[in-house]
């Protein structure tokens, strides 16, 4: 009896289950047909907020992205042009931006939040535009006065400045630091609050740039009406207000309707009166902030006198009206 030949087997390797650690965003998540579409296409921001600090840049954020229409990065602000505040040169690809909108699908508007970009002035601007073609921006300024006051309790609070210092001694820095331009190097960088509160030096630039793709918009404004300020920058976005889904009174989505915007979701901004600064963190040996004299607040008013006059002209000069009061009533 002949011996039989076994039949030859193949071999089928194993499927091997990819561990947690290879599954990226695009693994896991279907690419939409618009991004499909978009593969080789840079993921560019096409609407800016780029100032300023400590007067509620990431609220207004968080409101408009709650639009379906605007997607917000990963992370909290890119800030790839942040160098060229300190005069030093950037090399940002138009491709940089993929990894910050891997959450695109679509969506009319990418959004980024760099709220330091404002006091870079024309060169600042001019990249900008050169880099990010079409890019509309909306300013967000407040009192400078009362912001100087916040910057300086927050900075307190992150232990960022000497626990002892006094507002006093932190204006007289500031402006020696800007009598000669030094408060513009990043080592003095907690000392430029001040001079990044003389808002008219550098938002004519802004305009000469971005014209009528740029809007301002107003803390005190917001924090007033935040529902109509929401929907007036939907409006000139040209996107409709009413897909905003409405949100409970902590400023999250609510399981039913609710009354959308609330006053509640602006922050109330240290000004000065309180212990609290802008993030409600505090700071000192018990935990409290040192309060602003009357006398300080006086002189501080006064050197922004001009300068806010000179803005209320700039403003009015271009069709703005309804100016807060900081504005309306400053006088050169």
């Amino acid at each position: 009896m002949s011996a039989t030949t076994p039949p030859t087997r193949t071999s089928v390797p194993a499927v091997r289950r990819p561990t947690t650690s290879e599954l990226t965003v695009s693994s896991v998540r279907r690419v939409p047909p618009a991004r499909q579409q978009a593969r080789d296409v840079a993921l560019l921001p096409n609407l800016l907020l780029p100032g300023v600090r400590h007067a509620g840049a990431a609220r207004l954020t968080a409101d408009l992205g709650c639009h379906p229409e605007i997607c917000l990065p990963e992370g909290r602000w890119p800030g790839l042009f942040h160098e060229l505040r300190y005069g030093r040169p950037v090399d940002v690809q138009p491709h940089d931006y993929d990894r910050h909108f891997v959450r695109w699908s679509g969506q009319r508007y990418r959004m980024e939040t760099s709220p330091d970009y404002l006091d870079g002035g024309l060169p600042m601007a001019r990249r900008l535009a050169d880099v990010l073609p079409g890019l509309k921006v909306v300013v967000l300024l407040r009192d400078p006065a009362h912001r100087l006051w916040t910057g300086y309790t927050d900075q307190l609070a992150r232990h960022r400045l000497p626990r002892a210092i006094t507002f006093d001694t932190f204006v007289d820095r500031c402006l020696a630091l800007r009598a000669n331009g030094a408060d513009r190097f990043e080592g003095n960088r907690h000392f430029r609050t001040l001079s990044g509160g003389f808002y008219v030096e550098s938002l004519p630039h802004w305009f000469d740039v971005f014209g009528d793709r740029m809007r301002v918009a107003f803390t005190e404004d917001l924090q007033e009406e935040p529902a109509a300020g929401v929907r007036s920058l939907l409006d000139w976005l040209d996107l409709d207000p009413g897909l905003v889904p409405p949100a409970d009174a902590d400023g999250y989505p609510a399981p039913e309707p609710a009354a959308g915007f609330n006053r509640r979701f602006w922050p109330g901004l240290s000004r000065g009166t309180g212990s609290t600064g802008g993030n409600g963190s505090t700071a000192g040996p018990a935990g409290r902030l040192p309060r602003q004299s009357d006398r300080t607040r006086v002189r501080v008013r006064s050197l922004y006198a001009a300068a806010n006059a000179e803005l209320a002209d700039l403003l009015r000069a271009r069709g703005r009206t309804g100016l807060p009061a900081w504005l309306s009533e400053s006088e050169a």
